[in-house]
């Protein structure tokens, strides 16, 4: 009868440590299961910070737009899907701001070179900026100011064409502005005023 309860003892002891091991196992594959999207997080984290720090590096030289960010994540192999968490983040917080930085950069690019109303509207789209936007962004240019800043371009080119006859110098100044993104009329207006100017004056065919 002790004999019996021996191996009842042994067999509850038995049982035991496979219940022990049993768990121990069951806790291993757990754990084996879970660590691809421990990893997957873990990346997901790493690409997230990554996206942050090559927004903040850009922008700390210079604003830029969405569009010219989105391209600056793309070269540094940031998935589309991380890329534009980030770039919505940093819209929420004001740190991307395209209708700030268009009239901005018409005001800048109209002061300080001289461009036209047409050249400012293809740089604009260059960096993305909607055609509203960049619409809104140029109308702060009034027709006035547009005539005043492509009138002081000509009489800048005009010095270097006194030797030139009336016709070259309306052709090459009507060039320049047309580079510069002025209309064509507003060029034609601004150049036969400019050379009108002049003591010869512009020819009356003209």
């Amino acid at each position: 009868m002790g004999e019996v309860v021996q191996l009842d003892q042994d067999g509850a002891a038995s049982k035991r440590r496979r219940t022990k091991s049993e768990l121990k196992l069951n806790l291993i594959d757990a754990t084996i299961t879970q660590l691809p999207v421990v990893q997957e997080k873990s990346k997901e984290i790493e690409a997230a910070d990554a996206a942050k720090q090559v927004l903040l590096r850009r922008l700390s030289h210079a604003p830029r737009t969405r569009k010219e960010l989105a391209k600056d994540l793309k070269d540094k192999d940031i998935s589309d899907e991380v890329a534009n968490v980030a770039l919505d983040r940093f819209e929420e917080v004001g740190l991307i701001n395209d209708q700030a930085l268009a009239s901005s950069y018409v005001s800048s690019q109209h002061e300080r070179k001289g461009l036209g109303k047409n050249a400012l509207r293809q740089q604009l789209r260059a960096k993305g900026i909607s055609d509203d936007m960049a619409l809104e962004a140029i109308s702060q240019i009034s027709d006035d100011q547009e005539f005043q800043a492509a009138f002081a371009l000509a009489c800048k080119k005009i010095r270097s064409l006194q030797r030139d006859d009336a016709k070259t110098q309306l052709r090459k100044i009507v060039g320049v502005l047309a580079r510069k993104g002025y209309s064509s009329n507003l060029a034609f207006r601004v150049a036969k005023e400019v050379i009108t100017d002049l003591p010869d004056g512009l020819p009356s065919e003209i």
